[in-house]
């Protein structure tokens, strides 16, 4: 059975402030840009609020988000194995995002410096995430500037991400974790399509690495701000996708044009209409995946005001829809 998880992004931010400063979120004098300068580091260090959070809206699993900024290097071992215990009391595993911005965008850089600092500080994450007991590790591929999207260029930086790949997929191996490789957003230039990031795991394998594939759909949705065409069933683009790679799943929506990222699916206000989602969950049956987390985003202050709802619904929705393909 598939088990269902979710990376609460920004959701429960308001949470986390104070009086004064929820104020004045909820009365639109700060956007939501400001509340998660304010918050979101202290969201992300709660995780035993994360995974209370789990339980009550009946999921078994967090993906925590590593990316800048994070406090998770910073725990102490105290931390981690009161984060590591709470987890397997509630019966909630844990996987983590690494870095994917700032540093942790170099893990495919040219720069063999640049991209050894980048594994040096995945390293660090893959160690908080031993600690604390996780199963998946989930990294993006680097960006890189437009300059560089030439067939030259791709090959000497999938050279280097293979590099990347093998080192931190036997690091991470050696701490009992799985470690995935994420598609980007096409805003990144580069791996956006599954097939450049089935190329790469599969080389890395045959190198003697265990390393997966998590696709995210909604990401390789932004290539229709990049010229690019989402087909009337974008949801087949997962027949692509080999059955072995298969471990963890992210699922989430994009809205063209307004360029939103993670939508509620419930709302169908991306390409993700209801058929399209059983259309997909038929295909991910085939995959057989451990684990599928929902990444919902708050963009509107409506939707904070309202979060507890929405995401309710949203996994209520989810949940039909996976009931219904059986």
């Amino acid at each position: 059975m598939i088990k269902l998880g979710r990376n609460f992004t920004n959701t429960f931010v308001l949470d986390k402030l104070s009086k004064e400063e929820k104020k004045k979120v909820l009365s639109g004098e700060y956007d939501l840009f400001s509340m998660n300068a304010l918050g979101l580091v202290k969201f992300k260090k709660d995780i035993l609020f994360q995974i209370k959070l789990a339980k009550e809206f009946g999921l078994g699993h967090v993906e925590l988000d590593g990316d800048v900024p994070n406090p998770y290097p910073d725990f102490s071992k105290e931390e981690r194995k009161r984060v590591r215990e709470k987890a397997e009391k509630e019966g909630v595993s844990l996987s983590l995002h690494l870095s994917y911005s700032n540093v942790g965008s170099s893990v495919c850089s040219l720069q063999e410096l640049d991209r050894r600092k980048a594994v040096e500080l995945q390293k660090v994450y893959i160690d908080f995430a031993s600690d604390i007991g996780a199963r998946y590790l989930i990294m993006h591929p680097g960006s890189a500037p437009f300059y560089m999207v030439s067939k030259l260029y791709l090959r000497k930086l999938k050279e280097a991400l293979v590099k990347t790949l093998v080192e931190l997929g036997g690091y991470a191996q050696e701490r009992g974790l799985l470690l995935h490789l994420e598609n980007n957003v096409a805003f990144d230039n580069i791996f956006v399509e599954p097939e450049d990031c089935i190329e790469v795991v599969e080389e890395a394998r045959r190198m003697g690495t265990e390393v997966y594939f998590n696709f995210d759909i909604g990401h390789w949705f932004t290539r229709a701000d990049c010229g690019k065409d989402i087909p009337d069933e974008p949801e087949r683009i997962m027949e692509r996708i080999p059955k072995d790679l298969v471990k963890e799943l992210h699922l989430n929506d994009y809205v063209p044009g307004e360029k939103t990222f993670h939508p509620p699916l419930h709302l169908e206000t991306g390409p993700l209409k209801r058929k399209n989602l059983k259309n997909y969950f038929e295909i991910v049956k085939k995959l057989e995946p451990e684990l599928i987390v929902l990444e919902t985003a708050y963009k509107y202050l409506d939707q904070v005001k309202d979060k507890r709802k929405i995401l309710e619904e949203e996994t209520a929705y989810v949940r039909s829809i996976i009931k219904e393909v059986g």
